[in-house]
Order: structure tokens, then sequence, then C-alpha cells
């Protein structure tokens, strides 16, 4: 018998026809389903903080929903911006701005370089790829990124203009940054400083589901060193309400927000101030900590059922991982370099994953051997059978 004949002899309940799907950090419709609930009770707000908000204006967002991201990111409220549903838009709207325009210490070009800490987020890669801006990968220290490869890096390589980060349960792999790295890190880049974009993606800044770290709001540690003009900051409530429909943030210092409207106010005449009106009522009526609550109450028993299932295979050496204390991700290592016939032997099951080399730059994992696992989206039935035969297919290839 093949692998293929093994596995379904083991696992009855394949059918060939159901289809399995692991590559996205969707949040399940159960949690959807807590935010429908409380907006339901709320009544479209047409007027606030003054401001009419079926009209254009107010390039910078909603006092209140600034207010809003300020806390979210742990940001001060004069240096945070509230605007429309995607964080990773604005990152695209920065990197174009930096490119294009140039912010007064961070500049893009055809020749710039970013440092890239890998495993990664896969659409960070493919928007600077776009750009056709050299990604320059570097691995993780435990609490965070690997300060020897930086320093390597910084005094080898020239034109290096920047780096992207996920600093709170890092997609896929779940590092939490401390201060001392952080501070590290930005005490490097501070030569780098005339010229330096420190891109922060702080998407799961509020998704613990276990004990983890404090950390000092960034900005106070970029200004502490002399990089308030080359850190931008952004997240979103993307995972915390409607995954369709959140609002985003930026903050970073005045002299960047002034020249980042006046881009964007090219684009749009402004943000979307009814759905960053309704927001602001939402948590009027339910706080921030009760909301991830309740949204931890879901997410936590499939990050449990994932490290069950899969436990016992890291304990005997197929697989290695560290089990992360939030975020959305699994980040897998295989104990061989077949990732690629991990992922296309479990396709073949049903199971779909992302393709090796999705979690770093160009599609290419040199030690082939990285999957991301996103457990969010099923519910616990689909999610065990879904980690069943990926541990199956692990046990066989390796």
């Amino acid at each position: 018998m093949n692998i293929l004949e093994h596995i379904k002899q083991e696992l009855p309940w394949l059918d060939g026809n159901t289809v399995y799907d692991l590559t996205r950090g969707k949040p399940a419709p159960e949690q959807l389903d807590i935010t429908e609930n409380y907006y339901s009770k709320l009544s479209t707000p047409y007027e606030l903080d003054g401001i009419d908000l079926r009209n254009y204006g107010n390039p910078e967002g909603l006092p209140s929903a600034r207010e809003l991201g300020s806390k979210i990111l742990k940001t001060n409220f004069d240096e945070t911006h509230a605007l429309d549903n995607s964080s990773l838009t604005l990152m695209h709207q920065i990197i174009s701005c930096a490119f294009f325009l140039g912010f007064k210490s961070a500049k893009l070009d055809g020749h710039s370089k970013i440092i890239c800490p890998v495993p990664g987020y896969d659409r960070h890669f493919k928007l600077l790829e776009n750009f056709g801006i050299e990604m320059i990968t570097v691995p993780f220290q435990k609490d965070g990124p690997d300060l020897n490869t930086i320093e390597d890096l910084i005094n080898s390589e020239s034109n290096i203009h920047g780096i992207v980060c996920v600093p709170r349960h890092s997609n896929p792999t779940g590092h939490t940054f401390s201060d001392d790295n952080v501070e590290q890190l930005f005490k490097l880049i501070e030569p780098l400083k005339e010229n330096f974009s420190i891109f922060w993606d702080n998407a799961y800044a509020c998704h613990d589901i276990e004990d983890t770290i404090q950390q000092t709001p960034a900005d106070q540690i970029a200004k502490k060193i002399g990089l308030e003009n080359n850190l931008f900051q952004v997240g979103s409530t993307s995972k915390i309400t409607l995954a369709g429909s959140g609002i985003s943030f930026i903050s970073s210092s005045a002299d960047n927000l002034s020249k980042f409207i006046d881009f964007r106010n090219a684009i749009t005449p402004g943000p979307n101030k009814m759905n960053q009106g309704m927001h602001v009522k939402y948590f009027e009526l339910v706080s921030i900590e009760q909301q991830m609550s309740e949204l931890k109450k879901i997410i936590k028993p499939k990050f449990e059922l994932v490290d069950h299932i899969l436990e016992p295979i890291k304990d005997t050496g197929l697989c290695f991982y560290e089990k992360p204390t939030g975020g959305y991700f699994y980040s897998i290592d295989s104990a061989k370099s077949n990732a690629d016939e991990v992922v296309q032997t479990c396709s073949q099951l049903g199971l779909k994953l992302l393709p090796m080399g999705s979690c770093f730059p160009y599609g290419v994992d040199p030690d082939k051997k990285n999957i991301r696992l996103a457990p969010t989206f099923p519910d616990l039935a689909s999610l065990e059978r879904c980690v069943t035969i990926f541990k199956n297919v692990l046990k066989y290839l390796n």
C-alpha cells in the first residue's frame, strides 16, 4: 500500500469529496456572530463628535475613532489616525508614499532593500515584491528578530532602507518581541535613520489566548532613540469585530502623518466615517477587553486541539514548533526538507494548505521545511480532521 492508501485506511471518514482548508487566518462564523449580536442592538449614527458622518472630509478620521485606535495600538492620540477597512491597504499606501513622494526620513526606490524576519506574513512579502523592492531574510531568535544577523547585514549591505515586522504574535511563528529585543533592534537601526522605514504591523495587538509578556509601546522606544520619524505602526479591528468591515489605524510622527494625509487626499476624499461611528458606538456598548474575552473562548480550544494532536509527533522529532500564546497561526517545521511533499499529499487527501515557501519572500523556503496552519476558521470537529490528516501525513513521510 502507498501512503495515501495507508492513511485512508486509518481515517475511514475520508470520502474524497469533502475539502478541508487551513490556508487563511479567517475568523470563524461564531466569532463574527458575537459582533453581529451586539451590532444588532445599535442604531446607525449619522453625527458624532460634532461631525456629519454622511459627508466627505476629516481625512484623519473621527476623533473618537482615533481614540479607539490609540487604545488598541497603545499609541498617542495626536499621532494616531483612523482610516478605512484594511491595515494591509495602509501598508501599501505608506510604501507608495515612501516610494513616490518620500517621507522626511523614510524613502524607497528601485535600489532599496528591506529586512524581512522569516517565516513571515505572505501578503507583506507580495506587497514588497510588487514594488520591486529587494527583500533580505533574517531568522528569529527567541524574543524577536535575530539581532546578530541584522547587525551583520547592516554592516555588510548597502541600501538597507527598512524592516517589516509583526511584533506581537507574529504571523505565523507567534513570536512576541521583548522590550530588550526592540530596543537593541532600534539601536542597530539608529545609524541609518536618515533613510529607514520601520513597518510595524501590530495586527494581533489584543489577541492573547495565553499569558503573554507586556510590551512597552514601540513609539516610546523609538522616541528615546530618535527614530520617531522612521516608525510606521498599523493595525485594525478586522479580527476584533468584522473582518470584512473593520477600521484601520496608522500611528507615526506628525511630519509623517501630514505627508501621508496629503498623499491620501489624492486617492480619497475621506475615510468611511459611518463605519467608524458604528465602531465607536460598538465599543461604548462592549469593552475591547470583553470582546477579546468572548473571542478567546472560541479560539483557545482550537489552539489547544492543534497542540493536543501534534504534540506527540513533535515529542518524537517528526516536526518542530513553538506553541503560540496568541494570534491566528501555527508555524510547523517538518523534520525533513519535504514541505512540498507534505502539502501535496495533504491536498490529495482533501486538506488545503498554503504552498511551500508561502511564508518567505519570493516563495522560497531555503530549508523546504516550513508549513503554516491557520486553525481559526473551521469548527472544532472539522479542525480535528484537518490536523489529523496533517499529522498522519507527517508521520508517514518523516
